[in-house]
């Protein structure tokens, strides 16, 4: 008689298993930080929005604009920062090398900056619903038609109000807009439910990668915030509600299709390249070949010229202004 030896568990449903543990592991354990980084964002973001002390603020139906009128002069220039809470401070240098005897402003977007926070998505945060945000203020607060001068998510703002409301605009400056960008995995995960709050929180508002998209090479050579700079978007990070606001518009589809109705831009057009920068030339020239003929592209070796070569965007704007 021969003894059977009892069969052996195949080595895959050991993996397996031991895969299903670690997955389990890893679960709890963000399930865990998403939750202590929600008790973090109910600790810092203590500011509230009424007690802030804003210099121009503008109503525009219920949402506050911030505004704010460097100097006065003609033409008249208005300046749209990119998606970062951090908002109009990062115009900075440009201010500084804009010539004497032009007016200059600057505006926070809706849900960034000063301006009012935006819970949840929905069409404020869209380019349409921002771009008549901005019109209105603009409208209230700013005399004749201006020369928009904008970076990334401004740029999109900007090139639709020129759109929309043509006699507001005299000119247009575009830096850095990639208006077929789908964004990568970062922005891919802050939009999820539930879990996307938290990456919102890490990488985009006060925590521990925020600095880091802040001012990504600022340990290469390029431009690097001041400590008053710092202190700045701390006070904005601090605001409640800017967590689930920044949230709320990385989870809105953004509805307005600025490409397909830039060729109604009737105005004199300047759009600025930062050559080491994340817009890719591909979709410079696709801009150029499908939408703008008539434009106008700088190219200047740099990661975000509007920090790192101020110079080049004055000279844009006097060049858009005529």
């Amino acid at each position: 008689m021969t003894l059977r030896k009892p069969p052996r568990k195949a080595p895959t449903r050991v993996v397996g298993r031991i895969f299903l543990l670690f997955l389990l592991l890893v679960l709890v354990g963000v399930a865990v930080w998403s939750a202590v980084t929600g008790q973090r964002i109910d600790l810092l973001e203590r500011t509230r929005y009424r007690d802030l002390e804003l210099a121009d603020p503008v109503q525009v139906g219920e949402l506050t604009i911030n505004l704010t009128l460097e100097r006065p002069g003609s033409p008249q220039v208005v300046l749209l920062h990119d998606a970062d809470v951090a908002g109009g401070i990062l115009w900075d240098r440009v201010v500084a090398e804009i010539p004497d005897g032009y007016g200059v402003a600057r505006v926070d977007l809706p849900g960034f900056g000063l301006s009012s926070r935006i819970r949840g998505p929905g069409q404020e945060h869209t380019i349409a619903g921002m771009a008549e945000a901005v019109s209105g203020a603009m409208a209230q607060g700013l005399p004749g038609p201006a020369v928009l001068v904008g970076v990334g998510l401004g740029g999109e703002v900007a090139a639709e109000i020129a759109v929309s409301h043509p006699e507001m605009v005299s000119g247009l400056v575009m830096l850095d807009v990639d208006f077929w960008d789908e964004g990568g995995l970062v922005e891919v995960i802050e939009g999820l439910p539930w879990l996307g709050r938290a990456f919102t929180h890490t990488f985009e508002t006060g925590g521990r990668f925020s600095t880091g998209r802040w001012a990504p090479h600022c340990d290469e050579g390029g431009w690097c915030p001041s400590v008053e700079q710092i202190e700045m978007r701390e006070l904005r990070v601090s605001v409640e509600g800017t967590t689930d606001s920044v949230y709320g518009f990385v989870r809105t589809a953004q509805a307005s299709q600025v490409p397909s109705r830039l060729d109604q831009v009737a105005v004199p057009v300047v759009f600025v390249h930062s050559s080491k920068g994340p817009v890719p030339e591909e979709s410079v020239d696709r801009l150029l070949d499908e939408e703008l003929p008539d434009m106008t592209v700088v190219e200047v070796d740099a990661w975000q010229t509007h920090l790192e070569a101020p110079a080049e965007v004055a000279a844009a704007i006097e060049s858009a202004a005529g």
